[in-house]
């Protein structure tokens, strides 16, 4: 089993609705014999109030993320000309999948998920090496972000290979869902709800690890509605 993730920026003559109709129905349809696992995350007007959210060093940032399973990527890989007819470019990864925190998700499934889904994409900086790096993300950051924020779903993915040579050299992509309110109020972001002393100590313990392994010129954070089809 792997799974792949892509990005994908739509054609500037196409509209979000026919867009977001094409991912979310006509794909999986097209796909449904070839794929065990398909989920769209759409930046759409659903999170217009998570702008402030926005991080691009590899602008303009894309339209969604494809998250699909698939029995093996060798025989899957010319499916992806599918995608060729709504979008004007994308770029694969084939990632593996860490649950750090689920969900039921048989609640969500044909459905957009409560809250907004915030996706990140990370590269490697070059003053460390990658022992080292996933070693502060998985025995150190990872509970910090668990203990700081509001996530309700948290799924690690780490970049086992890029498809396309030209696309940046991520080295993991993470997913995290957080309620609606904290697109906008740092607070309900960082579980400090009426509380500015928590919310100053929790950004602060965030922000002190990120930057120990987090490169702030070559990262993509989007928000993003999410949608779990199969």
């Amino acid at each position: 089993m792997e799974k792949v993730a892509i990005q994908l920026w739509k054609n500037s003559n196409l509209d979000a609705i026919d867009f977001k109709n094409f991912l979310i129905n006509e794909v999986p349809r097209s796909l449904k014999d070839h794929i065990s696992g398909y989920q769209v995350n759409l930046a759409d007007e659903d999170v217009k109030e998570a702008a402030g959210l926005i991080q691009s060093c590899y602008p303009p940032s894309p339209n969604a993320i494809i998250f699909l399973k698939v029995k093996n990527f060798f025989h899957f890989e010319q499916k992806l000309s599918i995608f060729e007819s709504h979008a004007k470019n994308f770029f694969s990864y084939i990632v593996s999948e860490s649950k750090i925190i689920e969900v039921d998700d048989s609640k969500n499934l044909n459905r957009r998920t409560d809250g907004f889904s915030q996706i990140v994409f990370l590269e490697k900086p070059k003053n460390i090496d990658s022992f080292d790096w996933f070693d502060h993300w998985t025995h150190h950051h990872t509970e910090i972000a668990i203990k700081t924020q509001s996530n309700f779903i948290y799924t690690q993915n780490t970049v086992v290979r890029k498809i396309n040579k030209e696309s940046p050299n991520f080295i993991a992509i993470i997913e995290e869902c957080f309620p609606s309110g904290a697109m906008s109020d740092q607070e309900e972001f960082y579980a400090a709800k009426g509380n500015p002393t928590l919310l100053k100590k929790n950004a602060e313990i965030m922000m002190e690890s990120c930057n120990k392994f987090i490169d702030f010129s070559k990262i993509e954070v989007i928000p993003t509605s999410r949608y779990l089809v199969i």
